[in-house]
């Protein structure tokens, strides 16, 4: 269309930007509050503004009638001065600022307010208006708004300048060009690191989803294994104190690793992750005897996993699996080095696992699966043995190792 110019362009790019925002906005509803509401309200605003303008655009080269043109002059003269201040109350936001105390905006307000009014001044007296052969006369006083400008551009970056440590690098530069460039060119690029901004925000917080997980995995160690423990140490004591002393140590390297894993802010070496599992099964292997045997063939240990992987899979086997009126249970666990990433095989000869059930295995492997995903793109897929049992498997892609 004839109509479109470079400015037009920039507004199309804007508006269809803003709509694809405002989608992906109410899509993803679970992040906080107040970052989602100012960006629905920046990306509502940049819509508005682009139809706004790419109407009066397309008015402006058709020869509407001339009292639309004059009004869409009047509502883009009135609106265009607001982006400004959402993009400064975002950049506020960003670092760290409560932007309704700030004195940036207090000054931006005042300055804002200022040159609104004299706009409007002028408009209502004809002085700045859309002539009859569809050119905008004006503004009369072209210092005053050549200062207003210099001066609304230099108030957020001074407050850049000063609070350029609390932003990331791209950050700093995207609100540079946003305080430096004119309205259409703001809009896309506001819109960019409101998205970004969106989807990092998303990303903490399915991180801190995984590390709650596992602070409950921790919190809900079973009361009774711990007491059953104890009571073991106990007894031990009079007939084998230097067993009791072993499983004393043992027992004491076990709740240090679970404790360990509540700090844990990522992944962990799969070392950490073994030793967390040898402390556990040496406890059970004091409790049990020759009721449970264990098998390691772990020759590759050279990746990292979500702590509390490999422990409650195998703490699972020997809660479901382990009964004196059976034969004893056969727990091995393996770790080989694959094309597609590291993989881990849990296998044991208990009764199985029925994946109809809804219980508390379940509940366990279904949260290991959800950290495993979001903390390393991994995947835990169970399977049952040819004669019985289960075989528990981990894959942790190389690019997260």
């Amino acid at each position: 269309m004839a109509w479109i110019n470079l400015s037009s362009l920039a507004e199309i790019v804007a508006l269809i930007f803003g709509l694809f925002g405002l989608a992906f906005f109410f899509i993803a509803r679970r992040v906080d509050k107040w970052p989602w509401r100012m960006g629905i309200v920046i990306l509502s605003f940049v819509v508005v503004l682009s139809a706004v303008n790419l109407t009066e655009s397309a008015a402006f080269f058709y020869r509407a009638p001339l009292t639309l043109c004059r009004v869409l002059f009047l509502i883009s003269t009135l609106l265009t001065p607001i982006l400004p201040l959402l993009v400064t109350a975002f950049f506020l936001n960003c670092c760290g600022e409560d932007w309704r105390r700030s004195r940036v905006m207090v000054i931006l307000y005042a300055l804002t307010g200022l040159s609104l009014s004299v706009e409007l001044y002028h408009l209502l007296t004809g002085a700045m208006t859309v002539t009859s052969d569809y050119v905008v006369a004006g503004p009369p006083w072209p210092v005053f708004y050549l200062g207003m400008v210099f001066a609304l551009t230099a108030v957020p970056l001074i407050a850049l300048i000063q609070r350029r440590k609390k932003l990331s690098r791209m950050q700093r530069i995207i609100f540079l060009f946003c305080f430096l460039t004119p309205s259409y060119t703001q809009s896309v690029l506001v819109e960019f690191l409101l998205l970004n901004d969106l989807v990092h925000r998303y990303q903490e917080q399915k991180d801190e989803a995984a590390r709650q997980r596992t602070r409950v995995a921790v919190l809900q160690m079973r009361p009774h294994f711990i007491n059953n423990t104890l009571l073991s140490i106990y007894y031990l004591c009079d007939r084998e104190p230097q067993k009791a002393q072993q499983l004393i140590r043992e027992f004491s390297r076990y709740l240090q690793s679970n404790f360990d894993a509540i700090v844990e802010e990522g992944t962990i070496p799969f070392e950490k992750e073994l030793e967390h599992t040898r402390a556990y099964l040496a406890v059970e292997l004091a409790r049990f005897g020759e009721q449970l045997h264990v098998e390691f063939d772990t020759p590759f240990t050279a990746f990292r996993l979500p702590p509390l992987t490999l422990q409650p899979i195998v703490e699972n086997a020997v809660k479901h699996g382990l009964d004196p009126n059976l034969e004893p249970l056969h727990i091995s666990i393996f770790t080989e080095s694959t094309e597609l990433g590291a993989r881990i095989t849990v296998e044991d000869n208990g009764p199985g696992y029925d994946p109809s059930a809804d219980n508390e295995p379940h509940a366990t492997l279904d949260n290991i699966r959800e950290r495993l995903r979001y903390m390393c793109d991994g995947t835990l897929t169970i399977a049952p043995l040819e004669t019985h049992g289960t075989s528990v498997t981990i894959l942790v892609p190389w690019q997260s190792s």
